[in-house]
């Protein structure tokens, strides 16, 4: 059974492509460096931490997990960077660079998956679920924003001006229009 992709024109309904993928870009990128910051901020003033190998709970593309201030720190080092490709590319109308953001989005959005599918096979050990209903919300929406943003860069590298090799152009000035040459009705005088 096939499923089609759908193809996106627009962005919201209201934008053009590209200017809708900077958007989501740059709100994406402020975003990525103010939870990166709030998070290593708030992990140093609360654990004064001397190493940087101790745990830690983060909140990650919505999915809170337990890691090492350094994963943390890794995560959102490589989110900004991929964010800038993707700005970058968008501007400059770069293919590779956008193909670079459309991978790096994948996998990273499979990698979140498969986090909360690990994390939410257990919930026997969650005692409130109102807990867990805000957090599963929160990663779900998360998760959402992040397929529309796969759509929208997919649909932009399958415009016409991204194609290789495909472009073909009609001269119309070379054709040749002949027209019939004029009919003379002879007159037989008698």
């Amino acid at each position: 059974m096939l499923i089609e992709i759908p193809e996106l024109r627009r962005c919201c309904c209201c934008l053009p492509l590209r200017r809708g993928i900077l958007i989501f870009g740059y709100i994406s990128l402020f975003l990525t460096i103010l939870f990166g910051t709030l998070q290593i901020v708030l992990c140093v003033f609360y654990h004064n931490m001397k190493s940087s190998f101790a745990t830690t709970a983060a909140l990650y593309r919505g999915v809170i997990m337990e890691v090492q201030l350094c994963i943390v720190f890794l995560l959102y080092s490589l989110d900004i960077v991929f964010h800038i490709v993707l700005i970058v590319g968008a501007h400059m109308k770069r293919r590779r660079l956008l193909r670079i953001y459309y991978y790096y989005e994948l996998t990273t959005m499979v990698a979140t998956f498969v986090v909360v599918l690990i994390t939410y096979i257990d919930l026997h050990r969650y005692p409130r679920w109102n807990f867990i209903l805000t957090e599963f919300s929160l990663a779900f929406t998360g998760f959402v924003l992040q397929v529309y943003l796969v759509l929208l860069v997919r649909s932009e590298l399958n415009k016409d001006r991204y194609q290789e090799g495909t472009s073909s152009f009609i001269n119309h000035v070379a054709e040749v229009f002949i027209d019939p040459p004029l009919r003379r009705q002879w007159r037989t005088d008698l």
